[in-house]
């Protein structure tokens, strides 16, 4: 099942569950995914927040993410998705998360979803990043 960022809970569309790992739940888990420059800028936003999920597909025990991020030749690609796969793995039924960037679309700030700092994100620490 492959869905975009419009579909997304805080659009309201999107209440498909999948038969192993709700929805909602992948949704969720992404959303304490802080998006590094938000932070560097003391207006921290999830990449939900941000609209940098383009799709989100599951299918037998993998994630598939497509990110949109702000610039295609963004510096933080690889910390993203580390953590990304670090807070979709905590999830029961997630074997294997694989992480794309989309080169089809553009990110523009229309794409944000919620104004900054409205809900508390997790900031996810790795240490052999």
């Amino acid at each position: 099942m492959i869905l975009s960022h419009l579909d997304s809970p805080a659009n309201g569309i999107g209440a498909v569950t999948d038969a192993v790992v709700p929805h909602d739940a992948l949704w969720a888990q992404l959303a304490q995914v802080a998006e590094p420059c938000s932070l560097a800028m003391g207006n921290p936003m999830s990449i939900c927040d941000m609209g940098l999920i383009e799709e989100l597909a599951f299918e037998r025990g993998v994630v598939r993410v497509v990110l949109c991020l702000t610039d295609p030749a963004c510096v933080n690609y690889s910390k993203i998705c580390a953590y990304v796969t670090d807070v979709l793995k905590e999830l029961a039924g997630v074997e294997r998360v694989e992480i794309t960037q989309t080169t089809r679309v553009l990110w523009t700030p229309d794409r944000v979803i919620s104004p900054p700092a409205l809900k508390p994100v997790r900031i996810a620490k790795r240490d052999d990043v």
